[in-house]
């Protein structure tokens, strides 16, 4: 053979094993249901807190739907959906060639796998525990009965408990067999922490009683990889951090702040888990029904957005956020309120600042609001009843530029001793942005140095408020 052939033949050689390698490269997956009533298949993943369409598939003459493509896919948890939104689910890591083959009759149970070892371990375990969980329902329903004895309720308990261990070191064993494996991965990091049964003793001698809580919080991340995308693309990721961010650590503002730039910064070596952590919390101080969250929202936004850590937001979304970030940032509990300097009922231009009480309430309302008018002689009745008491005075900014209805709804409610004042009639900028009002009634509680102690408040939760923080003040001066 001529040395010409030879390199020819050595060239399309290798011209095959980089073409084979590139089709490795991708994703092949298929995917058999007998009895399926669908033409087309849908295969969708987990992404944080939402899913995201990857591909689809029509039935072949075979009644095989064929999920291919040039890219390999993020390892994650999968899932095939049906068009009456019935699905299964799948695991997809380094195995992005295999068949899976079931039944309408029995998803689960039928199921039958060819290449994936994660697969395939992946529904030997939802089998076992099927058949777990149908021992352990009569027992249930049993111990339930409130015609079963004691004694046998002490034997059921026995009962769940063994079911509990087997199911438990099926799950170890698995995990210790394929320690690399993403299934094991997934099932470590969604797993609760195990809390010490033997609690260690105060200095009196008596148990710690926080020791169970502070174990369960340093301890609820055991072995969770922020960083991992595979994560990213389950069930668990985002349902995990949801749970510690809103029940485990204390709703305060510091805590929250603290603990989500921890997390956000643990999740920054990759890029989609640190994009989906960035936003996941400022998304979630922002539209919280928690009093102070914005101070989360204000703080996250200025270390990742105005730094421009958040590098993938456009420059409009990043001009509303700055925009938002600064109108909160302003309004936030602790800081100084700031100044209106509107026109009142005589024309005469009343200064916010310069009402003189222990504490003042903003209100914005409008006269054809339909709150406003079951709230304002609600919130009027209590003061009438309480501001000598408490120092109150009201200052009231109406909406509506029409003088006449304005007059007539002070009259209405009676409040013609508040500082009533008319928003649009202004020598400062728009209230609207510098208070963010988006609807009425909203109301601000400052105290005398005209601090805001509370905002957009009902007229019950003004009482509280007010009287809480009067008998703060009042134990200090005792103490004092």
């Amino acid at each position: 053979m001529s040395i010409h052939r030879i390199i020819l033949l050595s060239i399309s050689i290798l011209l095959l094993n980089i073409a084979a390698s590139a089709q490795s490269k991708g994703y092949n997956i298929k995917v058999k249901v007998d009895k399926a009533p669908d033409k087309q298949l849908t295969l969708v993943t987990y992404y944080g807190t939402s899913n995201k369409i990857i591909d689809t598939a029509f039935v072949n003459k075979k009644g095989e739907y064929i999920f291919k493509g040039d890219k390999p896919l993020v390892g994650g948890m999968y899932l095939i959906v049906f068009e009456n939104k019935h699905y299964f689910e799948l695991i997809i890591d380094k195995d992005q060639d295999f068949s899976l083959h079931t039944s309408m009759d029995d998803l689960v149970k039928n199921m039958k796998v060819k290449g994936s070892k994660d697969n395939s371990d992946f529904y030997a375990l939802m089998n076992y525990m099927g058949d777990l969980n149908k021992k352990r329902i009569p027992l249930d329903k049993e111990l339930k009965d409130s015609t079963t004895t004691e004694a046998r309720k002490k034997e059921i308990k026995e009962e769940l408990k063994a079911i509990g261990k087997e199911a438990d070191d099926y799950r170890i064993k698995y995990m210790e067999e394929n320690p690399q494996a993403l299934f094991t991965i997934i099932l470590k990091a969604s797993k609760e922490p195990e809390i010490p049964k033997v609690l260690p003793k105060n200095e009196d001698g008596t148990d710690d009683s926080t020791y169970i809580y502070k174990y369960y919080r340093a301890h609820f991340f055991d072995n969770f990889d922020f960083a991992d995308e595979r994560l990213l693309h389950t069930r668990f990721y985002a349902q995990k951090i949801k749970k510690y961010w809103t029940k485990v650590i204390p709703q305060h503002p510091d805590t929250l702040s603290a603990e989500a730039i921890r997390i956000i910064e643990l999740a920054k070596p990759n890029k989609e888990t640190y994009k989906f952590n960035i936003w996941y919390f400022t998304y979630a101080a922002e539209t919280s029904n928690i009093m102070g969250m914005d101070a989360v929202f204000v703080t996250l936004g200025k270390k990742y957005y105005l730094t421009g850590e958040a590098y993938w937001v456009n420059k409009t979304v990043l001009k509303n956020m700055t925009e938002r970030i600064n109108t909160l940032d302003r309004l936030l509990i602790g800081k100084t309120a700031p100044n209106m300097i509107m026109q009142d009922t005589a024309m005469v231009l009343r200064s916010l600042y310069d009402v003189n009480a222990n504490y003042t309430l903003v209100l914005f309302w409008d006269p054809d609001c339909g709150h406003c008018k079951h709230e304002i002689p609600r919130l009027k009745k209590w003061i009438d009843e309480n501001k000598e008491k408490y120092g109150i005075q009201v200052f009231s900014v109406c909406s509506d530029t029409s003088i006449v209805k304005w007059k007539k709804s002070i009259k209405t409610f009676g409040i013609e001793d508040w500082v009533n004042v008319d928003g649009p009639r202004s020598i400062t900028p728009n209230y609207h942005d510098t208070y963010d009002i988006i609807s009425t009634p909203t109301i601000y509680l400052l105290d005398d140095k005209k601090k805001i102690i509370a905002k957009r408040l009902s007229d019950e939760q003004v009482h509280g408020f007010i009287k809480r923080d009067f008998e703060q003040k009042e134990k200090a001066k005792k103490e004092d």
